[in-house]
Formats: C-alpha cells, sequence, structure tokens
C-alpha cells in the first residue's frame, strides 16, 4: 500500500528457491528461519510447525513489528498500527484473541520467556493462537486502540479494531461486514478450506473478488509472473484443461466398440430401448443378464432375437448389466 517500512517474509526449508526469489523481485526481504516444534500431543495436523510465529517476538533488529498472516490482504494502509502498544492484536468470538494481525514490540527477554513456556500454557487450538491466548490471560481487558488518541503511558497490550482484522468468516454468517466496508483496512480469510488462492472459492465466498482483483494486478517481477500467474503451473493448467476432453474420447470408443473393434449400431440401440420400453408399459418381466463369469462368452445376450425378427447385437459388456 505504498509504505517505504521493510516489507519482510520468514520463510522456512519448506518453501521453493523459485518462491523467494519472487519473493524478493517483489521487492520483500526474505529471512530464513528454523522451525519451532509444537509442544501439543493433541493438535490439528496441519498445526504442527505453527509455534514458528512466535519467532516474530525475537525480530530484535526492529522497534516494531507489524504481523500478518499469509491469509491476509491489506486494502487500505496500516502505516498507524506502528504507532499502537506493545502488544496489539484482535479479538474474536467474544474473548479469543486473533494471531493472524498483531503488532508486536519484538524483545530477546520476552522471546526466552515465550519459549520457557511453551511446554506448560495451555492451548485451547492446540497451537500458537491458543498459546499467546494463555500468555496475555488479561488481553480480552484491554482498551481498544484508537489511532487519534494515542495513550500516555502506552498500554502493554491494546486490542485492534475489526478493521484491521475482518474475518470473512463472520462475514459469511450475515453475507455482509460487521463494520464499514470503506473503511476496512485487512481482510482475513479465515475459513479453512477455503483460501483465496483456489480459484473456486470465488464461487462460494464473495470477499475473495478482492484477494482475486489484487492478484490480478500484480505488476510482472520475474518472466511469466504478470497478474499473479506462475509460468510453471501452466503447463498442469492445460494438462487438467485437456484431460476432462480426453477421458471423454476414451470413455466414447469404449462404449461404441466391442471386443472384436466392432462399431455397436446406433439402430440396434434404438431398437433394443424400444423393445425395453415396451415391455416396460406391457408390465412384463424384462430379460435378466447373467453376470456370471468375465469370459464374454457366460453373457448370454450378444444375439438375442426381438420379436420383430432382428437380431439384437450388443457388446458383451452389457451383459454384466442386471436389469429387473
Amino acid at each position: 500500500m505504498g509504505t517505504r517500512r521493510d516489507l519482510v517474509v520468514l520463510v522456512s526449508d519448506g518453501v521453493s528457491d523459485y518462491s523467494r526469489k519472487l519473493l524478493e523481485a517483489d521487492g520483500f526481504i526474505v529471512k530464513h528461519i528454523t522451525l519451532l516444534a509444537n509442544p501439543n500431543q493433541v493438535r490439528p495436523t496441519r498445526f504442527w510447525g505453527v509455534y514458528t510465529k512466535l519467532k516474530i517476538f525475537n525480530m530484535t533488529t526492529y522497534r516494531k513489528v507489524v504481523y500478518l498472516d499469509a491469509d491476509t490482504v491489506v486494502v487500505k494502509s496500516i502505516e498507524d498500527l506502528f504507532n499502537c502498544g506493545k502488544f496489539c492484536a484482535n479479538l474474536k468470538h467474544s474473548e479469543r484473541m486473533n494471531s493472524g494481525v498483531m503488532v508486536v514490540e519484538p524483545s530477546e527477554t520476552l522471546f526466552k520467556d515465550m519459549m520457557n513456556k511453551v511446554d506448560s500454557l495451555p492451548s485451547y487450538t492446540g497451537g500458537d493462537q491458543g498459546f499467546l491466548n494463555s500468555y496475555y490471560a488479561e488481553f480480552a481487558n484491554s482498551r481498544v486502540y484508537d489511532p487519534n488518541k494515542p495513550l500516555t503511558p502506552e498500554p502493554e497490550t491494546q486490542r485492534l479494531s475489526t478493521l484491521y482484522n475482518a474475518d470473512v468468516g463472520l462475514y459469511l454468517l450475515a453475507n455482509k461486514w460487521m463494520v464499514d466496508e470503506k473503511e476496512l483496512r485487512v481482510i482475513h480469510y479465515t475459513l479453512g478450506p477455503l483460501k483465496p488462492w483456489d480459484w473456486w472459492t470465488a464461487w462460494l465466498v464473495k470477499p475473495v473478488a478482492v484477494w482475486q482483483d489484487v492478484r490480478q494486478n500484480l505488476e510482472e517481477s520475474l518472466p511469466g509472473t504478470g497478474g499473479g500467474k506462475n509460468p510453471r503451473d501452466q503447463l498442469v493448467v492445460k494438462i487438467l484443461f485437456i484431460l476432462p476432453f480426453c477421458m471423454l474420447l476414451c470413455g466414447y470408443y469404449g462404449s461404441c466398440f466391442q471386443t472384436n473393434k466392432e462399431l455397436l449400431s446406433m439402430r440396434t440401440l434404438c431398437a433394443f430401448a424400444r423393445q425395453a420400453r415396451y415391455k416396460y408399459k406391457s408390465e412384463e418381466e424384462l430379460p435378466s443378464y447373467s453376470t456370471v463369469g468375465v469370459a464374454s462368452s457366460s453373457f448370454g445376450i450378444s444375439n438375442q432375437k426381438l420379436s420383430t425378427g432382428a437380431h439384437l447385437k450388443l457388446p458383451s459388456y452389457f451383459g454384466a448389466i442386471a436389469v429387473f
């Protein structure tokens, strides 16, 4: 949003070299970090490395850090967050603090204290958010941060308005934002299986359009990356686009040819359909086809004679369908 402050991305070994180069080309400072183990035995599988987020409290090269989850998008300047207190976050579900958007004043002493308590403090989520709710046990009683009315002395903790952490999950409950949409600063896509980078979520979650608009307007920082595209994914997209047509063709030829490669006559198929309809209407029992064995000789209907005197020629696999 036109900021002059450092844009820092913390990446672990799981991030590819290409992604790192793309981040650097986009102007980010990429810092490699090692993962912190999750001490909780009972936790969602996807939470195995989330305690790594606590390392932002140890970024002591900066006086203050505004942290954003990867599933957030900034839609308006958030420069005023740097005037917030030592620790600021947003409340969700009445008394629970959400760790998707935070303002942190890094401290080596604070970080060491957290590391000493990760094994003893409970986590209601099994992840970092639950731990931080235990660590900042009185956070729900914090005053709401007002950028136009700074507090002196600066409080230890302050609550952020929903404008700085607009929850898409809460949006879906009422099909609208709980605050003035024109004043939104950060949108947080909290729904687990409906992340905005999955293109199909736009059909289900209206705010995904905001994310997609930002993505499509991205400039080309590396060859083929304009509009948020990844040239390495283009081949995969083409294959996925062509694959259904190939499957359709295979299915068509598989249904049209017998084992001896004879083309199934459309006239014969229509005759079979007319005969079945006639028998159904006259309440006569339809023929029951044998399903015993796998050899084509075990199906006794390949040359059944119709009442018209015509011979019905069907492929052998039709006999595997029992019609009653």
